[in-house]
């Protein structure tokens, strides 16, 4: 079964889904700050299996501005359907330098006020099913881990850096000669 990754804004805010019933009364904070869309789709990476996180890691990584600390939520397809929101494979926008992981880029569509809370309601069921003891469906990557998947990456010639952003670029051509 797929999984969709996203990265988080503010993790921290996570708890606060659990503080009402009924995500309806929750603040707008959370919803506001994690489902920033355009033209009503929410960008995501698609995984096989939850072993595979790497590669969406590695997708956001050299699409985003910088290198740092990162959080992502994990979503199994099967709750987004439950909750009535599409998704399907799009164009993110820009080629990314890891031209294998292109095809990857999904979106959930037609993001609307009323399916915010849609939207919400999946990332409390999973925030829900999170435990202390392991982090399954949101995980940290610190920024060293991420430097290690790109070392790997471009050690097997997986990495385009011309097609990199400034600032990846010159990450990419640090990590290259260490």
């Amino acid at each position: 079964m797929p999984f969709l990754v996203r990265k988080l804004n503010k993790r921290d805010q996570f708890s606060k889904l659990v503080d009402k019933e009924c995500v309806e009364d929750i603040y707008a904070d959370v919803p506001t700050c994690e489902f920033r869309t355009t033209k009503g789709c929410l960008s995501t990476w698609l995984i096989e299996s939850l072993e595979d996180i790497d590669n969406a890691v590695l997708a956001i990584a050299v699409s985003s501005s910088q290198i740092s600390k990162m959080d992502f939520i994990i979503i199994d397809t099967a709750v987004l359907d439950q909750n009535g929101l599409e998704y399907k494979q799009t164009y993110a926008g820009i080629e990314i330098p890891i031209a294998d992981l292109q095809n990857t880029h999904y979106d959930i569509l037609d993001v609307s006020v009323k399916k915010l809370v849609k939207c919400t309601n999946v990332y409390k069921i999973i925030y829900s099913q999170e435990s202390d003891e392991e982090e399954k469906f949101i995980k940290r990557f610190t920024e060293l881990e991420i430097k290690e998947m790109l070392k790997k990456a471009i050690s097997e010639n997986r990495i385009d850096k011309s097609k990199a952003s400034k600032p990846i670029r010159k990450v990419i051509e640090q990590l290259s000669v260490a």
